[in-house]
């Protein structure tokens, strides 16, 4: 997942073909003959090949046309490039859009359920799972238990999501990893990575995906990726939401039952090994390399699975191990995400309340303003050391190699605590120069009203104390480090002002998006630089006391 490895893989991939992989042998749920026209390029090829984007929309077309009576086929969008993001829609009864999906659901209940594979575009696995999943639902629902998993879930699936990226063709463009032949790139057509664009939401693809989780809102979204960095024997590797400014019961539940559940089932059904997403200490930054924690990636918002966390929804991050082979990467992608639906389906009702509480949860605290919301934090270590099964990894010609099986037992680095806190507000007001700002806002879904005639409110302004930028570019910005004092005062908000109430359901979003020092808001992507100078106010004001008369996001 991290580009932190890329040079550590250059170095393992000249050693890669010496041994094999130890990994246990996944059941082949996809065994039985199919149809030749509804196989992947993967299966038709034995696995050396991977599909283009033409394939990809060849084979969603064909599985719709083989099953109309339960699939749809549409589109989330398109790419800077203009090639479609396809979706496989599977329901019964079957849904076209997400208009049908909401009405579907107030019927029966049913939750949606969103997959995306190859955001990553050289991370291929899911963009062949997801069709080859789709496909077997639909051919062998007596074996799949379709039946009972379309009872409770709509699987909403879009397997290119990196449409330009997989075009770019090579072989070396994940160097270390065991197939496929060729590849595509890592990140889209104007050089970003994807799963770094859900704070600023620039390129047309998170765009596109923002725009799929305002109008489909689904209760679980899955994000199919590979593995870099450490050697271990964990076909799958997972991660959830872990912000801690998202819901703390969403959080638990997910990691306390949902993704226990989904790991033993891996163990029982298919004979996998998977745990945590992580490596060992030195793969997320530049600590000595060792085998005394298992660490993972910061709890940012611009991370997809994060993101959606923040939103009060349920998320789940798919790793496959980088150096099994491209098949067993495919097909334990397809286990997983086989075992999210069917764990979802069983607890369909526990989620949907989930969210439901989730979303009422925050509206309450936006109507009390007395709780403090995190806006940065921090890994610390769980309580109990877990077992990692690893390798030994000797060093052979200056680089890291690996050797025999070894388990060790480490901390777990993957709890997250905040570092900053804020007292929630009741609402946040923006002068109309900040009209670019309240876009974006409302791009994420976020309620935001244009006052018609002044009000007076009770705010605190604050002013900035340090404003450091980073030492180098990244993704196409120098993202900005910002301290801030606040100070309480009163205020006339004029016409045409922008306010943010905060009993809203993505209260707790907006605001992670519009405090001056939080970790990973606008802030830090530039969009209030002309603002930020030692002494200079800040345009966003905190209203503190509740507006009499003004704006809510109440019903």
């Amino acid at each position: 997942m991290s580009s932190m490895y890329t040079a550590r893989m250059k170095t393992l991939a000249c050693t890669i073909g010496a041994f094999a992989i130890a990994l246990p042998v996944v059941a082949q749920q996809s065994a039985q003959p199919t149809p030749p026209d509804l196989r992947t390029v993967a299966e038709e090829t034995n696995f050396h090949k991977t599909a283009t984007h033409a394939e990809v929309v060849s084979l969603l077309d064909a599985i719709h046309a083989a099953y109309p009576d339960l699939t749809r086929r549409a589109s989330m969008g398109e790419t800077e490039e203009g090639r479609e993001i396809p979706m496989l829609i599977l329901a019964d009864p079957p849904v076209a859009n997400a208009a049908e999906a909401k009405a579907a659901r107030a019927k029966d209940g049913r939750i949606v359920v969103l997959a995306i594979a190859d955001i990553h575009a050289g991370e291929v696995c899911g963009k062949e799972a997801l069709p080859m999943l789709v496909r077997d639902l639909l051919e062998k629902p007596d074996d799949m238990g379709t039946r009972d998993l379309l009872k409770k879930i709509i699987f909403v699936a879009a397997p290119i999501y990196n449409a330009d990226g997989n075009e770019r063709f090579g072989k070396d463009n994940r160097p270390g990893q065991v197939g496929p032949d060729e590849m595509g790139i890592r990140e889209n057509s104007k050089g970003l990575d994807l799963n770094r664009d859900f704070v600023k939401v620039e390129s047309k693809e998170a765009k596109a995906l923002v725009g799929a989780f305002v109008s489909w809102d689904p209760e679980l979204f899955i994000d199919c990726h590979t593995t870099d960095g450490s050697y271990h024997r964990f076909l799958i590797t997972y991660a959830g939401p872990k912000n801690p400014a998202g819901d703390p019961k969403l959080i638990d539940w997910t990691r306390g039952t949902f993704f226990p559940d989904v790991n033993k089932a891996l163990k029982t059904k298919h004979n996998i090994d998977s745990f945590w997403y992580g490596s060992f200490e030195g793969g997320f930054s530049d600590a000595p390399r060792g085998h005394t924690k298992w660490e993972t990636f910061p709890a940012e918002a611009r991370y997809g699975t994060t993101y959606v966390g923040m939103r009060n929804r349920l998320s789940a991050l798919s790793e496959a191990y980088a150096y099994a082979t491209f098949e067993e990467r495919v097909r334990g992608t397809y286990a997983f995400v086989l075992e999210l639906l069917r764990e979802s389906a069983a607890n369909s009702s526990t989620i949907k309340q989930l969210c439901r509480d989730a979303d009422a949860r925050a509206v309450d605290l936006g109507k009390h303003a007395a709780d403090n919301l995190p806006i940065r934090s921090e890994a610390k270590p769980w309580p109990d050391d877990v077992t990692i099964l690893g390798y030994t990894e000797p060093m052979e010609g200056g680089h890291v190699t690996r050797g025999v099986p070894a388990e060790y037992r480490v901390q777990l680095w993957d709890r997250f605590e905040p570092t900053l806190s804020v007292k929630r507000p009741f609402a946040y007001a923006m002068p109309p120069e900040c009209g670019k700002v309240a876009a974006k806002l409302r791009e994420h879904g976020i309620i935001v009203r244009q006052l018609a005639s002044p009000l007076g409110a009770t705010v605190e302004t604050y002013t900035i104390d340090k404003a450091q930028p980073a030492s180098r570019e990244y993704q196409g910005h120098v993202l900005a480090h910002v301290d801030a004092t606040a100070r309480r005062g009163s205020a006339t908000l004029g016409p045409s002002w922008f306010v943010v109430p905060m009993d809203q359901p993505l209260g707790s979003l907006a605001a992670y998006l519009l405090e001056p020092a939080s970790e990973d808001g606008l802030t830090t992507w530039n969009y209030f630089d002309e603002y930020l100078k030692v002494g200079e106010k800040f345009p966003v004001l905190r209203v503190v006391e509740p507006l009499k008369d003004g704006p809510t996001a109440s019903p």
